[in-house]
């Protein structure tokens, strides 16, 4: 079943992993939001089993978080950090627009 996890808002040179059932889906050192389309990377992932555990690490900002997410049928999992570096997570069984 399909998995895309998309990096959206607020991403400045950061460095990011992403880790689904522990392991590495998604890793790159100097992620940045494009201002115009709120799009940073994203990584699609074929899972067999529902649910996964989705972990986001943002070493230089010292923070990890983890989240359980059903993948019973396509599902979106979109990434964002606030102003206070705090992660968002929005799920959605529906893709992402970007312009």
């Amino acid at each position: 079943m399909l998995l895309h996890i998309a990096l959206q808002e607020g991403f400045h040179h950061d460095e990011v992993r992403v880790l689904v059932d522990a392991r590495e889906a998604l890793a790159n050192g100097d992620v940045t939001t494009r201002r115009q389309t709120g799009y940073a990377g994203s990584v699609d992932l074929d899972v067999t089993r529902s649910p996964v555990m989705v972990e986001v690490v943002l070493s230089k900002r010292g923070v990890t978080q983890r989240k359980s997410v059903s993948v019973d049928r396509p599902t979106y999992v979109g990434l964002s950090l606030t102003m206070e570096g705090e992660v968002v997570w929005k799920l959605s069984h529906e893709p992402f627009g970007y312009l």
